[in-house]
């Protein structure tokens, strides 16, 4: 589909002056790069920063200290030349744009008197080319507007908002492209902060409204009561979210309930959202175990799944209720929200929804008015983010490691020691080479490349290859000095505890016991590992929740037990703990970093020793009627006042601050409050879109805050967020900081593992074809074009599926067979060692894949997982093998010690 900015939406006048602000602005730029060679020579000569200034606003102060010269003069008459010029181009460019924001806000003013009969704005046709084209994946909205897959769409239509009074008139008034009617449709939450705005052709939205809103309307919405603008938005969006379609889901089947409430006792730090005053207190706090959160059968699915249907969102988690029942001798009778009893064995309930899942359930009669119109629409349940097979490890981030500021030397090598020995170790062995160009068995959807290389390895000799590994490389460098260090652990989701649930849902049980204690989870993807560090982003404050871990075997049967209900490799945390609160986390699809590492799991219960978790009275949203004034108003205070990367960033230069390095306790408790403050504020300002509710601090606390905000960024941003070294501090001995002397850059040397000769007519299916020049030539043009964006990427993960095709289409035109273009450009691009290949692999690389098999003695294998470290790994299909390489080399040598020592010891 289109995207665009507001700019496409100009009158000829009010395109001239935009164009006039940004000439005069590029000409300032241009002039300001020759002043710093002045300055330098200016001070070359003694004179001091504030005798330039001087120079710079065309006053000749200073000059009297020191006699001119004729070398001198012209520099300082050259420099007050530049200057004057960067003012004046200043002055013009200003005057233009402040012409240009009047006759917009005149324009506007003007449209709303005469109800949009003054103007309706249209795109601009210049503006529509290739370069305004993005790729979307499928979802509920797709399906229902019945956009095929790989074409062009102009029914829905993305605008970027630069300037708020086009806006304004285009979401009051639409706007006109090609003869059609757009209106404002919806924005998603992410879209709301990043100022976008998703339009629709209104003839479109007339006919699909009712299947979108499952039966509801914006009058209906108004006459019971309004909503919110902006969760309403948010709600709108989910039919835009990536979804596969559930094709055998069967609303019948599903019912509604109340949600699982507790008051859980717990110690935490209670922030004032007034006075910002932090006190300790000791009581219970309201937690919502199942925000998000739902079950299915595992007749219905054995893994978690998010879920998307019309005002429904959350995550279905894996759970045998009906078991439960039956084993406890429950009643099987249930009221849904809307107070009518079901029977979930006779009424063959598999999936259970819960209130806060279900976001406009107040504008429904009953369940069977939402059932009725779900079915009446033809509305559609989707499914995303289900629960992956393999779950490959993961790698921390920054934030969670800032937090960690009592840390020894020994520890940090200790902890960079897999990130150290992989950016080391790159080439020493071909199984190295492939683990990191992400040949592994975690990886589901490989590239055409990776998959060439996994089973032609002769490919890494090529000078492509070997650029491909320099730059994962240097990439390696850098995201292991930003803080993306390679860990023991993996990502999961969180889950409340189903049968703590259950208990009180069936046996009617106020405060259930549940299968978990206080501080204890369940994650059978560690079942190995006894204590585990559950962990959250964003990581503000000090969020590190260790817990004990259930799955291990030192629990014996009651391990056991607890695995028959929790089936899943998801995190189950107690309802009896106050770790939701710690990760600020809800149920509806969020994921853990759960890590396994022992070190690291030490060092973090060490730094949380005294920390306990924030809590904030948040906001509630109102809700309002729904019209274009209302949903104007709301994302403009949306868009002033919802950035919340401010806040993490200044969190950051407190963590790294000098305070942790060698302030005294008490500075360093000052510190930490300035954090729970930020974290306090920045929640508000998250909800600030739908509550209009953002405290500012008192004077007192915000003049303490700025004494670490008002510094420069961590050095470590040069690698985390691509600043400058003018834009960051100088490096001090921060934990994260000294990431960037422990991460060697080495060179690469592929030769020592002695590789076989690339032959490259292995890659072709006629190896006697000659590339064409018009094919040739079409190669060279479109590679100029397009290489940098397509490289390593796949059309069908990445989502560049419509580049993809068009790329295509224009070689298809010259009257080749796919088959026979890629041959030709193996043969032009391999046969003359160019190094421009990103595309070939981007367009062709299936058919070469195809082609190496077909020429290669490829083995068949199998994926299987290792009985003692769990890790996954391929084998020959008729291996019988059960463990992984190095755990096979580890039990033969326990077998060989033990049978020497029972021979030694044999009379």
């Amino acid at each position: 589909m289109y995207s665009i900015d507001t700019g496409s939406f100009y009158s000829n006048h009010e395109k001239y002056l935009h164009d006039m602000n940004c000439k005069y602005r590029r000409e300032r730029n241009f002039v300001k790069n020759k002043l710093p060679p002045l300055e330098k020579s200016l001070k070359d000569y003694g004179f001091h920063d504030s005798e330039i200034s001087n120079f710079k606003m065309g006053k000749t102060e200073g000059l009297e200290r020191l006699p001119p010269t004729d070398e001198i003069t012209s520099i300082i008459n050259e420099y007050m030349h530049w200057n004057k010029l960067i003012r004046h181009k200043r002055k013009k460019a200003y005057e233009s744009k402040d012409k240009l924001l009047k006759l917009l806000a005149n324009r506007v003013k003007q449209n709303q008197i005469t109800d949009g009969k003054d103007h309706i704005r249209c795109i601009r046709e210049e503006d529509i080319h290739d370069k305004n084209i993005i790729s979307v994946f499928e979802s509920f909205i797709t399906r229902t507007i019945g956009i095929k897959q790989d074409e062009l769409s102009d029914a829905l239509i993305v605008v970027q908002i630069y300037y708020f009074d086009v806006f304004k008139d285009l979401s009051f008034h639409g706007f006109t492209f090609r003869g059609e009617k757009y209106k404002y449709f919806t924005s998603s939450a992410g879209q709301i902060r990043k100022k976008k705005a998703v339009f629709i052709k209104e003839s479109i939205w007339n006919n699909i409204e009712k299947t979108i809103m499952c039966g509801l309307t914006v009058d209906i919405i108004n006459a019971n009561g309004g909503n919110n603008v902006n969760k309403h938005l948010a709600y709108m969006a989910l039919t835009s979210s990536a979804t596969d379609e559930w094709t055998d889901f069967d609303i019948d089947r599903c019912i509604v309930i109340d949600d699982f409430e507790t008051h859980v006792w717990g110690t935490y730090d209670y922030v004032d959202d007034v006075t910002y005053q932090i006190e300790r207190r000791n009581g219970y706090v309201p937690i919502p175990h199942t925000d998000g959160a739902g079950m299915m059968l595992p007749s219905v699915m054995t893994k978690n799944t998010m879920v998307r249907l019309p005002w429904i969102k959350g995550l279905l988690g894996v759970f045998d209720f009906r078991k439960f029942i039956e084993v406890h001798n429950y009643s099987p009778i249930i009221k849904d929200i809307y107070g009518k009893e079901w029977n979930v064995i006779n009424d063959d309930i598999q999936i259970i929804f819960t209130k806060s899942q279900f976001k406009m359930w107040k504008y429904y009669n009953s369940w069977q008015d939402y059932k009725d119109n779900f079915k009446k629409f033809n509305c559609q349940a989707g499914l995303c983010n289900t629960e992956e097979d393999r779950i490959k490890n993961a790698t921390i981030n920054y934030q969670m490691l800032q937090t960690l500021t009592n840390i020894t030397d020994d520890e940090i090598d200790k902890i960079i020691s897999k990130s150290y020995k992989k950016v080391s170790n790159i080439c020493t062995s071909l199984d190295t080479i492939k683990n990191v160009l992400g040949i592994t068995p975690y990886n589901n959807h490989m590239t055409a490349f990776q998959r060439a290389i996994k089973i032609y390895p002769a490919l890494l000799n090529d000078t492509y290859a070997k650029d491909v590994l320099r730059d994962i490389k240097n990439s390696l460098v850098k995201r292991y000095r930003s803080g993306k260090l390679e860990i023991n652990g993996k990502y999961t989701f969180i889950l409340p505890d189903f049968y703590a649930a259950c208990e009180h849902w069936f046996g009617h049980i106020d405060v259930p016991n549940g299968l978990l204690n206080d501080r204890e989870v369940f994650c059978w993807l560690f079942k190995r590992y006894d204590k585990l560090d559950c962990l959250r982003s964003p990581h503000l404050y000090k969020e590190h929740a260790v817990r004990y871990n259930i799955a291990n075997s030192i629990h014996g049967d009651r391990a056991k037990r607890i695995r028959e209900w929790f089936t899943t490799d998801g995190l189950y945390i107690s309802t009896k703990d106050l770790i939701s609160r710690i990760l600020q986390c809800d149920f509806d699809g969020d994921k853990s970093l759960v890590v396994a590492d022992p070190t690291f799991i030490s060092i973090a219960e060490r730094n949380m020793n005294g920390i306990v978790p924030l809590f904030y009275e948040m906001k509630k949203a109102k809700p309002t009627l729904i019209n274009n004034q209302t949903i104007y108003e709301g994302l403009n205070a949306a868009f002033v006042g919802g950035n919340i990367g401010i806040y993490s960033n200044n969190i950051s230069k407190i963590w790294n601050h000098n305070v942790f390095i060698n302030g005294t306790e008490e500075e360093i408790q000052h510190a930490i409050d300035c954090v729970k403050r930020l974290c306090c504020q920045n929640n508000f300002v998250i909800d600030y879109a739908k509550t209009l509710y953002k405290p500012e601090f008192p004077q007192k606390i915000s003049k303490e805050i700025k004494t670490f905000t008002t510094l420069k960024l961590p050095a470590f941003f040069e690698f985390a967020k691509d600043k400058s070294k003018e834009q960051v501090q100088k490096r001090n001995n921060s934990f994260v900081n000294k990431l960037y002397y422990r991460i060697p850059n080495k060179r690469m040397d592929i030769k020592k593992l002695h590789l076989p000769k690339l032959d490259y007519k292995m890659m072709m299916s006629n190896p006697k074809i000659v590339c064409s020049k018009e094919v040739s030539d079409l190669y060279a043009q479109v590679s100029k074009e397009y290489s940098f964006q397509v490289n390593m990427k796949d059309e069908f993960v990445d989502n560049l599926r419509y580049l993809a095709c068009k790329i295509r289409y224009q070689f298809n035109d010259l009257g080749y067979a796919d088959e026979t273009i890629t041959d030709m450009l193996v043969q032009k691009i391999y046969g003359g060692n160019s190094r421009r290949k990103q595309l070939l692999w981007f367009l062709y690389g299936y058919y070469i894949v195809r082609n190496l098999e077909k020429n290669l003695d490829i083995k068949k294998t199998k994926i299987i997982q290792c009985i003692d470290c769990d890790e996954w790994f391929e084998v020959d299909i008729y291996s019988h093998a059960c463990r992984c390489k190095n755990c096979q080399k580890e039990y033969r040598r326990t077998y060989h010690r033990e049978r020497n020592r029972r021979i030694s010891t044999d009379p």
